[in-house]
């Protein structure tokens, strides 16, 4: 049983080594491609930069939301308390909390991938995680606008499938996703 422990660390500890080259391998070629770019299609790399700094922009006050959530959750709240609420054992009340989180939080869904990660790693269950990125499609302030397109009973319809939905990703997660060690 002591070896079975002790290969799961190893194997663990290979995979935090890979996964921690794959941003920088992934940066490096897009880095390359704008420099090939550059020389090849230098209006193109300008049109490409540009839209890079306007997205930046745009992303930055989301980014900044989400590292003052994360600096929060890491001061106040413990990984016990996360387990509780959020972990396998949560019951109802978990799903319920994943729902309205998803369906409250704004920006794009990338900017909450950080913090997922760090719920997770601190006892968040896997089923939670799909659900609470799966109810981002509902969208409080975009509802009225649904209704007015759509009708009522469309957007109640939608809203609510939705919402059941997330729960058979849930499930689903659950039978074929297992659960992943804690990452350093």
């Amino acid at each position: 049983m002591n070896t079975k422990v002790q290969n799961n660390k190893k194997q663990s500890n290979i995979e935090n080594k890979s996964n921690g080259k794959i941003p920088l391998i992934f940066l490096s070629f897009v880095g390359i491609g704008y420099v090939i770019l550059y020389f090849v299609n230098y209006q193109l790399f300008l049109k490409s930069f540009n839209r890079f700094i306007e997205l930046s922009k745009q992303i930055t006050p989301f980014l900044i939301i989400v590292f003052i959530i994360m600096f929060l959750n890491f001061l106040f709240i413990k990984p016990a308390t996360i387990k509780k609420h959020l972990g396998e054992q949560s019951g109802f009340m978990g799903y319920v909390y994943a729902i309205v989180a998803g369906i409250i939080s704004v920006g794009s869904v990338y900017m909450w991938y950080p913090l997922l990660k760090d719920l997770r790693d601190s006892g968040m269950s896997n089923k939670l995680v799909a659900v609470f990125i799966y109810n981002r499609s509902v969208k409080l302030h975009l509802l009225p606008v649904m209704i007015l397109y759509f009708g009522l009973g469309f957007t109640i319809t939608l809203t609510i499938v939705s919402i059941l939905f997330s729960l058979v990703i849930a499930f689903l997660i659950q039978k074929f996703v297992p659960t992943l060690p804690k990452m350093n």
